[in-house]
């Protein structure tokens, strides 16, 4: 592959002489560091593992980063994968995102990505890929799900839901976002957890990879998403993914992370804020708005999956209960910065 896409010292190398390295075994992608002894271009070789829709989106935004020079270069694509450029970086970690210093640059990084026309449907997609979801666990012959034992100690929620019901959750935060936010449609990346972020060697500065979930939404929506899952600790063989309720509860860089985006935004648009410490604000309950909402996104994402045994000797349904656990846990503040938000909208038609 690196003969037919790269060219150059590649034409010459011998099998013999190539090296592969698998660094990466996920859920959506294998991730191979090829080398030569001859060549000093060395490239990532990607395999895909998660369906069509995702490879494609993932694809051209991929395509479309590496013509703007934001991204690793695209060398080729083939099908089921691509070849592309190799960058010395490290990535992120669960404990690394919750460093001060590195969440600042994560929030200063996401408004060049957020500025971005991509060519994507503009509308915001979260809960018609909720809507999705919940039809696909129907079909498969899901029913209702048991929100009992948990990991987290949360207890506003009820011991089982139905699909109708969380079709009725899904459509009372669509009417909420639709009235208060439906002027933030930016393009998202949707999963932003600390794997999907790099810390390049060159300069140090951070770059978001792996765009399969991305689509337009509300700004909030991908902010918060970034956010709750800094609460996160990954990796425990036993529970696949702990959440923490202290950094739920009290998030961790909340003001400096809404600080740095506001502030990289209003750079990037050449632009002097009226009133700096209003529009932090707002960030800050934008993302408060939308946070129990990310976890419902990946509640009922895990609890689909969960009808498959996805991941052998693990109980991924505990996750499921777990998000929806916290989804419950944080609804009645979204509840009451809707009821605040609205009122004041009222109070200014009046």
């Amino acid at each position: 592959m690196g003969t037919d896409f790269i060219g150059g010292e590649w034409k010459n190398v011998e099998k013999s002489q190539v090296n592969v390295n698998r660094i990466i075994e996920g859920q959506s992608n294998y991730i191979f560091h090829v080398t030569s002894s001859t060549s000093s271009t060395p490239f990532l070789l990607r395999v895909h593992r998660q369906k069509d829709s995702h490879v494609f989106t993932d694809t051209v935004i991929f395509s479309v980063f590496s013509e703007r020079g934001i991204g690793p270069k695209l060398y080729g694509f083939f099908e089921g994968g691509r070849i592309e450029e190799y960058l010395p970086s490290k990535t992120l970690d669960s404990e690394s995102v919750l460093k001060p210093e590195i969440s600042i640059k994560i929030g200063s990084t996401f408004p060049k990505y957020h500025s971005m026309s991509v060519p994507l449907p503009k509308n915001r997609r979260c809960f018609q890929v909720m809507r999705e979801i919940l039809n696909d666990y129907q079909s498969l012959g899901g029913a209702d799900f048991d929100l009992l034992p948990t990991h987290v100690s949360y207890s506003e929620h009820p011991e089982s839901i139905s699909v109708k019901e969380l079709h009725k959750e899904i459509d009372l935060f669509e009417r909420w976002t639709t009235e208060l936010f439906e002027d933030t449609v930016v393009f998202c990346h949707n999963d932003l957890t600390c794997a999907n972020i790099l810390e390049l060697d060159s300069n140090n500065e951070i770059m978001f990879i792996d765009w399969e979930f991305a689509s337009y939404n509300c700004r909030g929506f991908d902010l918060a998403m970034h956010l709750s899952e800094t609460a996160i600790a990954r990796g425990l063989k036993s529970k696949g993914a702990q959440i923490s309720e202290e950094l739920t509860d009290n998030p961790l860089n909340l003001f400096k992370f809404c600080k740095a985006y506001i502030d990289g935004d209003n750079k990037l648009k050449n632009r002097i804020p009226s009133n700096r410490s209003t529009e932090i604000l707002k960030l800050i309950q934008e993302c408060q708005f939308f946070w129990p909402l990310t976890h419902l996104f990946w509640a009922c994402f895990v609890m689909k999956i969960g009808l498959f045994n996805y991941i052998p000797g693990v109980d991924i349904n505990i996750r499921a209960r777990d998000r929806f656990a916290v989804y419950f846990h944080l609804k009645p503040r979204s509840q009451q910065i809707y009821e605040e938000l609205s009122t004041k909208q009222t109070q200014k038609v009046v």
